[in-house]
């Protein structure tokens, strides 16, 4: 396994049950930065762990899923009011809207990891 690969394999444990430090100082050693679905899981971690950085997070996150996947402005403007929405009453519509959004987008893995890692699969 090349060092990527380990520090991929720590950070997704990191996710599961580290530290907002931790998680950074390990996307620090990866070469390259996290693929969109990794990238994801640390803006909700970030949301869970450290509250005050996820609006940063989240705007960097949606910025990035917006350029690598085409999304027109109004899909954008989606993605932002989903994520928006996360840290309040409607966190459940902001989830499944991320959903649907990223299902709408080719070649997205993660939509199916979104219940697993941060609401309830029986949504």
């Amino acid at each position: 396994m090349t060092s990527d690969g380990h520090a991929l394999t720590r950070l997704r444990r990191a996710l599961e049950r580290g530290s907002a430090d931790q998680i950074r100082a390990i996307v620090a050693e990866l070469p390259r930065p996290p693929g969109l679905e990794d990238a994801l899981a640390i803006c909700l971690a970030l949301l869970d762990r450290e509250p005050e950085t996820y609006p940063r997070a989240a705007a960097k996150w949606a910025s990035r899923f917006a350029i690598e996947r085409r999304l027109t402005l109004t899909e954008s403007q989606l993605v932002l009011a989903a994520l928006g929405s996360l840290p309040g009453e409607s966190a459940r519509a902001g989830a499944e809207a991320l959903i649907e959004l990223a299902q709408r987008s080719p070649g997205v893995p993660f939509v199916f990891g979104l219940s697993g890692v941060w609401y309830p699969v029986d949504v």
